[in-house]
């Protein structure tokens, strides 16, 4: 808070030295009375000086001592009341603004007590002549408009360039323009203000100096004609000057608070690059900077949001099937294709049950069904469902893959490596170890989408799919762990250790399948 008053303090004192050096030194005095002692001028400056600074000090005194509580992170917006936040809201949007407008107010009783006032109490109290009024003009134009005008402008700029760090902390979730009803200066009226003010603030205060300067020529002789026009030189030459500072402060502070902004969207979007999902732009405006921050923030959230779903779909899918889903290059609505199908069922899973607590058994399925997940999804398979303690797999669906079965054929070899290791560590825990069967066949199904409206999944039907199930449960009669069917066994490129079983005949089939057993 004390830097906040030192600014607004630095800056009219800024500008009423400005004034002081022109009226002073620039500006000729329009003439001395004898009557009127040399100590009544700056008496007079220091009691109307005070009295402006305890009516500036109390304008801008807070009105509501949480804003700066919550300004300086003394205390949490959100632990106001409703009504009370969007008060204070309103206030820290408002508070540069406001405090121009105060500032630029008690310039203009400035101008009209340093203008006015003050002639017609010389002239009451020493009997004088009272002064010209095209003086007592230029005198109230020169302090309210000239430095008034200026200071408010320049304190309006330099206050919101130190206020804007602080938004954030009123507007934790940014939406700075559901708040209603406050003053809002987009960018194109920030030029517009800051260009027209240039130009017309000392329009008037230069026009009526050149309109005194030549009436009082028309009076004066030679040698007085060449002292006004060196005086009216003088004061236009000033006028410039100060006017030239003024743009180039301005200027500043103008481009600060577009460009400070951008550079937060630029460092955001460098993040993003950089697969920095948690980037975030400070809103610290509610103008067209700050929609764009905003705007910028909800689609790196709705970005987060999709990889969120991105990252959970890949828990069901490898990474590649995932990416080809999600670009939409497979089709979801059901078409025939080849591939090879791969159950696994636990043995003697009731007795399994029977013999353990509920909680460790689900501990340890989640355990096998993890190691067997990966197992498939290393191989760019695709985990249809769990059932019970059954793993359904599919290798080339929904993208198709030319080597569907070495693919399935290296997924069972690593499902039974994954268990051995499993089943180390389940030893050492005191369970027994875990058994499975894991059945393999190749052929054409119907892939696509089936289910309700509500909900959907995605499912291969047809008879390859029931004869690969069939094949995992000769698994119990042939006392194996991994068996192929011979569509299978004749499509691997691979050298794989194999033995082919005695033909079986199993249900839905009239034919004997061919068998072979995964060594």
């Amino acid at each position: 808070m004390n830097r906040i008053y030192s600014l607004i303090s630095l800056v009219n004192t800024m500008g009423a030295v400005a004034i002081y050096f022109y009226f002073s030194f620039i500006l000729p005095p329009y003439k001395v009375e004898a009557a009127i002692p040399g100590y009544f001028s700056p008496l007079f400056a220091a009691i109307g000086t005070v009295a402006l600074c305890l009516l500036g000090f109390f304008l801008f005194r807070p009105s509501s001592r949480s804003m700066f509580d919550v300004a300086y992170d003394k205390i949490k917006i959100k632990s106001l009341d409703e009504s009370e936040i969007y008060h204070i809201q309103r206030q820290a949007l408002q508070f540069p603004m406001v405090v121009a407008i105060y500032a630029f107010m008690v310039w203009i009783l400035a101008g009209f007590i340093f203008g006015f006032f003050q002639p017609m109490i010389e002239a009451r109290i020493f009997n004088v002549q009272t002064s010209d009024l095209v003086f007592c003009v230029r005198r109230f134009l020169g302090i309210s408009l000239l430095g008034g005008g200026i200071t408010a402008m320049v304190l309006y700029f330099v206050l919101e360039n130190e206020w804007r760090p602080y938004i954030p902390n009123f507007f934790p979730g940014g939406h700075l323009n559901r708040v209603k009803h406050v003053f809002k200066l987009n960018v194109r009226k920030r030029f517009l203000i800051v260009f027209l003010s240039i130009i017309l603030i000392p329009l008037p205060t230069m026009g009526l100096s050149i309109y005194s300067g030549v009436r009082e020529m028309h009076m004066a002789d030679a040698i007085t004609r060449s002292h006004i026009l060196s005086s009216l030189a003088w004061e236009l030459g000033f006028i410039a000057l100060d006017s030239l500072a003024i743009v180039l402060i301005l200027a500043y502070f103008l481009s600060k608070s577009i460009l400070v902004p951008l550079l937060g969207i630029k460092k955001a979007i460098k993040e993003v690059e950089n697969n920095n999902l948690d980037a975030r732009v400070e809103i610290l405006s509610n103008d067209e900077l700050g929609e764009v921050a905003e705007g910028f923030n909800l689609m790196i959230n709705s970005l987060k949001e999709s990889q969120k779903i991105r990252d959970s779909f890949g828990k069901y899918v490898c990474k590649e099937i995932r990416d080809e889903i999600i670009a939409g290059n497979p089709s979801l609505e059901g078409e025939m294709k080849r591939v090879t199908l791969l159950f696994s069922d636990l043995r003697n899973f009731t007795d399994f049950v029977e013999k353990n607590h509920p909680t460790h058994v689900v501990k340890i399925m989640n355990q096998y069904f993890n190691e067997m997940t990966i197992a498939v999804r290393d191989h760019k398979g695709l985990v249809l469902q769990y059932v019970g303690d059954e793993i359904e797999a599919a290798f080339g669906a929904p993208i198709g893959f030319d080597d569907h079965p070495e693919m399935a054929v290296k997924a069972a070899l690593e499902m039974r490596d994954r268990l051995n290791r499993l089943n180390i560590k389940l030893e050492s825990q005191g369970f027994e170890p875990l058994v499975h069967g894991i059945g393999i066949h190749s052929g054409a199904v119907l892939a696509g989408n089936i289910g309700s409206a509500e909900r959907m999944s995605y499912a291969l039907v047809g008879d390859t799919v029931n004869t690969a199930s069939r094949i995992e449960g000769l698994t119990k009669n042939y006392g194996c762990d991994i068996i192929l069917s011979q569509t299978t066994h004749n499509l691997l490129t691979g050298s794989y250790r194999t033995q082919q079983l005695a033909p079986v005949k199993v249900k839905g089939k009239e034919d004997e399948l061919i068998v072979y057993k995964l060594l």
